[in-house]
């Protein structure tokens, strides 16, 4: 699990705990608002059905502006006026974000496992679980700036590429960190493809579901169909502090200039 830390040891971070932990109040005055309709439903059965209309509009209205104001209070804004060097280093980073977002397949890397007996696994020693992920320029959760910024969602965590930091969100808690204590790492996958090639994918060798030693197929099996390899390529994003992160991508170093924008930011 990632320890959420706060890399500049400001007031900003501490704040935005804060504003994400408030309670929403919501919910209290919706349930509140539904027993008095009720209880209001009897001294007021002399009404006309557009007298009941109104007042139910009246406390979803109520309901609503109160939402909003959940909502307000949980934002935190953020301005960011960068000089010339550092504008050109994030203009890079968000290109180069959203060149690998242009993959046709993306997956986040959940957990990784040892086959017992490769010949079962088409010649694959290791199995990975994999969960959605999305690569997009935005906004971090409850944050409103005057810029857009390359965001990484994937499982719990969001990470969002700001100026100056990295804000890593996780549930209620928000850490920030450094750029130059991020480790990106790109690495070249042979991966056995189970599904539909992707279109931007390079086959470069074939398995199949059931394999001898040799490599060949194994003949005991019916219906051992013959499966492509593909080169892909892998994205690590980690700290000391906890974080874990690791992407795969259908395009053979579709993450380079990811790696190369995430360093000249530190």
């Amino acid at each position: 699990m990632l320890e959420l830390t706060d890399s500049n040891s400001d007031g900003l971070l501490q704040s935005m705990n804060e504003q994400r932990r408030k309670t929403l109040l919501w919910p209290f005055v919706a349930g509140a608002l539904f027993l008095l309709y009720f209880a209001l439903a009897n001294a007021t059965k002399s009404w006309p059905g557009l007298g009941h209309l109104a007042l139910a509009f009246a406390f979803s209205a109520v309901v609503v502006w109160v939402s909003w104001r959940d909502k307000m209070r949980k934002v935190t804004v953020l301005f960011f006026e960068p000089d010339t060097t550092v504008t050109e280093h994030f203009d890079a980073l968000s290109r180069a974000l959203s060149q690998a977002a242009s993959m046709r397949k993306l997956k986040a890397v959940d957990s990784t496992s040892r086959y017992a007996d490769s010949k079962y696994s088409a010649g694959a020693s290791e199995g990975l679980k994999f969960s959605q992920t999305s690569l997009a320029m935005g906004q971090g959760p409850g944050i409103v700036a005057n810029v857009d910024v390359p965001v990484i969602k994937t499982g719990r965590t969001t990470l969002a590429f700001y100026p100056d930091r990295i804000l890593a969100f996780q549930g209620s808690s928000v850490g920030g960190i450094a750029y130059d204590s991020l480790v990106a790492v790109e690495e070249h996958a042979r991966f056995i493809e189970h599904e539909s090639v992707p279109s931007d994918a390079q086959v470069v060798d074939h398995t199949w579901q059931f394999v001898n030693r040799n490599g060949g197929p194994d003949r005991r099996f019916k219906n051992n169909k013959q499966l492509p390899i593909c080169a892909y390529s892998k994205l690590m994003l980690s700290t000391r502090s906890g974080l874990d992160i690791r992407l795969l991508g259908s395009r053979a170093r579709g993450f380079e200039p990811l790696v190369v924008a995430l360093s000249e930011m530190g």
